[in-house]
């Protein structure tokens, strides 16, 4: 469960972006976020995902959120490991069987015995065969970086998950991969994107705007 309560976002320069947001997400919830350019879905997804703190306001959730990013850039000097967030668990992993087996290692693993098998297998099924943990993010191109980012959820397993124009870059095939994707999953899923056939896959329409969120029951087909 997402819970916002009163939620307010100031920008760095002082300008009101929204204000006394309220939003309630239950589990296994399928939410296409929508708004006119600038209302701030990509930021209300960034405080979801705690990547950005409220101005004003709780925000809650049961588990913490994978989010997957609009724009990578800010990620280009990372590796594959550090852009998902594994390279610690990895590095552990490594000492551990190497003989390193400290109390520190063990907590970073956190019985994670099979982080890497699921990174072959997460890379196989976004068609990133043959993608090496070490590599550096600035060596892919758009379309692959978005599906690095979402390889993630099937190495991090979360339950809810936070997308923002995922489809972009994508080529037909694997646009069809993460279409089956928000077909199948029980993750609660939360998505941002002008892709009307990805859009007409979730079950629920949240409109936003300065001082609300308006909740349309149906795909967005029925919201149009």
């Amino acid at each position: 469960m997402l819970i916002l309560q009163g939620v307010t976002y100031i920008h760095p320069n002082r300008d009101l972006l929204f204000a006394d947001i309220n939003l309630v997400i239950n589990k296994q919830n399928k939410i296409a976020l929508i708004g006119n350019n600038g209302t701030g879905k990509s930021t209300l997804l960034n405080l979801l995902a705690g990547n950005l703190y409220p101005s004003g306001g709780l925000v809650s959730a049961s588990s913490k959120p994978y989010y997957v990013p609009q724009i990578f850039g800010q990620f280009n000097e990372y590796t594959v490991a550090r852009a998902l967030h594994i390279e610690d668990k990895l590095k552990a992993l490594k000492e551990i069987l190497k003989g390193n087996v400290t109390d520190a290692n063990l907590t970073i693993l956190d019985d994670d015995w099979s982080i890497e098998e699921r990174c072959k297998k997460a890379f196989v099924h976004w068609q990133l065969d043959g993608v090496d943990l070490a590599q550096k993010m600035e060596t892919f191109s758009g379309g692959q970086k978005t599906k690095v980012f979402l390889a993630g959820i099937l190495i991090h397993r979360p339950e809810i998950v936070l997308l923002d124009e995922p489809s972009n870059h994508l080529d037909i095939l694997s646009r069809n991969i993460l279409y089956d994707y928000i077909q199948t999953t029980k993750n609660t899923l939360m998505v941002v994107s002008h892709d009307r056939t990805l859009l007409n896959l979730l079950d629920v329409v949240y409109e936003l705007n300065k001082r609300s969120i308006t909740v349309y029951g149906g795909n967005y087909d029925f919201y149009a």
